[in-house]
């Protein structure tokens, strides 16, 4: 009987059409088939994490050795403004449009020789010099272009054009302004002290920059003891928000942004002009072993009060702020922001705000806006544009090397004198250092701050980004 039934089955998958077998079998096949591919992904994508892993501990390492190797040459390093003298000059850049900067860059370059333009120069940039046009193709190409009755032959053969004389020649220069450079006061591009340092650690290579802090707005003016000096400081900072090339709406919003960050972190640390060390005390509590009096037989408990004292270096104020100021207290994602139509430039007001605790701006390297607010925090806002534009003029001929030189300027009285010594400087001391390590798709990138004076170098702060 079950032989019976075995033969009418096989009979029946036999009798079936040969499509019901394809069909099955290509199902079979489909599935074994995604399960490979599936597998194969799943390894692939291990793979890829492993290897990704394994580029990301490179990056790192050359992060970390990239780092070790700056502090410890930066001590020796000098950082010496540049001669600016016929060179356009960066304080209004950040402040022009894609139009008003190509024109500024146009009527710079009507003045400036062939060499002062190539020193201008992106690499690999360089001027477009067609073949000089003598006058006779320039006469019978105007003549074309306007009309001419008689052919233009006679009238173009009319003019006696002397070949050799130069004046005759026309050489047409074409400059394209996102191929400028800008220089800085040090030479590079502002905010830059030197130009990007190039390294090559193992599999990683390593891209460092340099920047000057004291060439940015502080926002620890913003956080101070003294009521007065934060109004001011805020009338100061609606001087440097206006400036932005933002709208009504964007301008108010950047300046809440700002101010209320601020007041939040007022309520943690207060900034004191010219501040000195942080002295800081413990009391510590000890209760010392029971003793147990002769005449009471009673047990008393005593407790041992001690106050140790630590002294942290007035320094230490910097890099409180500078944590503060980087907590999410403050959108910096708004910050960064750009600002709208400057072409290939990346222009936005995070770039020129300080985040890391400085307390003063350099006149000599600070752009117009940055001067201006600082200026406003001592000086009548209406001599502020003229008395801005005097240092700007007076800076690039000679450097200023001490505060107290801007009285030949503006003739300022004693006290104004002694309000901006809190707030302005001659030399830089306070720098940013970025550092990005690339390894295969891995990155791994760090801004460290510094204080240098001289050849000593203290550390303030390493932030490690994602």
């Amino acid at each position: 009987m079950n032989q019976n039934l075995m033969k009418n089955k096989t009979q029946q998958i036999v009798n079936r059409p040969p499509g019901f077998v394809l069909l099955v079998t290509m199902i079979v096949l489909v599935v074994l088939a995604s399960l490979t591919t599936g597998l194969a992904v799943q390894m692939s994508m291990a793979k890829r994490r492993q290897q990704y892993m394994i580029e990301y501990q490179r990056a790192r390492y050359g992060l970390d050795s990239a780092m070790k190797y700056i502090l410890k040459a930066l001590p020796a390093r000098n950082f010496t403004l540049a001669t600016r003298d016929q060179q356009p000059d960066f304080s209004d850049v950040f402040l022009m449009n894609a139009g008003e900067f190509s024109e500024f860059i146009a009527s710079w370059a009507e003045t400036a020789t062939d060499e002062q333009i190539e020193a201008v120069l992106r690499e690999g940039a360089s001027l477009t010099q067609p073949q000089p046009l003598s006058g006779e193709d320039m006469v019978s190409g105007l003549l074309s272009l306007f009309g001419d009755d008689d052919g233009g032959d006679d009238d173009a053969n009319d003019m006696e054009v002397d070949p050799y004389d130069p004046y005759e020649q026309l050489v047409i220069v074409e400059l394209d302004p996102n191929d400028v450079v800008v220089p800085g006061p040090y030479g590079p591009p502002w905010p830059l002290v030197t130009e990007p340092i190039d390294l090559e650690i193992g599999p990683c290579k390593i891209a460092i920059t340099i920047e000057d802090e004291n060439a940015k707005m502080p926002l620890s003016w913003l956080v101070t003891d003294s009521k007065q000096a934060n109004k001011q400081a805020q009338n100061a900072m609606k001087t440097f928000c206006e400036w932005m090339s933002w709208d009504a709406q964007q301008l108010h919003d950047l300046e809440t942004e700002i101010i209320g960050a601020m007041d939040e972190v007022h309520k943690k640390k207060v900034f004191k002009l010219n501040p000195g060390p942080i002295i800081q005390k413990t009391t510590t509590r000890t209760a010392n072993k029971p003793r147990t009096s002769r005449r009471t037989k009673q047990s008393r408990r005593r407790t041992t009060t001690r106050t140790t004292t630590k002294t942290r270096p007035a320094i230490a104020h910097t890099t409180d702020f500078a944590k503060l100021f980087h907590s999410s207290l403050l959108d910096r994602e708004f910050l960064a922001r750009p600002l709208p139509d400057t072409g290939q430039r990346i222009e936005s007001p995070l770039k020129y705000l300080s985040l890391w605790g400085a307390q003063r701006v350099n006149v000599n390297t600070a752009p117009r806006h940055v001067l201006a607010a600082a200026f406003s925090l001592a000086m009548d806002s209406f001599d502020l544009p003229e008395f801005t534009q005097q240092v700007i003029e007076a800076r690039q001929l000679k450097p200023f090397k001490k505060i107290d030189e801007l009285k030949e300027l503006g003739g300022l009285d004693a006290e104004t004198m002694k309000n901006l010594n809190n707030y302005l400087t001659t030399r830089s001391t306070f720098f940013q250092i970025r550092i990005t390590s690339r390894s295969g798709n891995a990155r791994s990138s760090a801004v460290a701050t510094v204080v240098k004076e001289g050849k000593k170098t203290r550390q303030l702060a390493i932030l490690y980004e994602q």
